[in-house]
């Protein structure tokens, strides 16, 4: 997932991304780098294993609003907005 700000950062740092697959949930926060010489990866990505969509995945924005996406596709890249869901690249 790549994030976008709108109302928060552009870049989203400190956006949360949780996916929720059959039993499991994960978790990522986009953050801007971990220490010297190192960067955090911007796109936040999961690995779901033989599984081949997320049931759900929910993005709290750094400002606060959450949003909830239903049945996503796995093995894709996506372009998320905040308070636009996903957007075409």
């Amino acid at each position: 997932f790549k994030l976008q700000g709108t109302k928060s950062n552009r870049n989203a740092i400190g956006a949360t991304v949780r996916i929720h697959t059959k039993g499991t949930t994960q978790q990522r926060l986009l953050k801007a780098g971990n220490s010297y010489c190192s960067q955090s990866e911007w796109p936040v990505t999961f690995g779901l294993g033989n599984k081949t969509q997320a049931d759900n995945v929910e993005i709290i924005w750094p400002k606060g609003l959450r949003e909830t996406l239903q049945t996503v596709p796995a093995d894709k890249t996506y372009l998320l907005v905040e308070g636009r869901g996903i957007q075409k690249p």
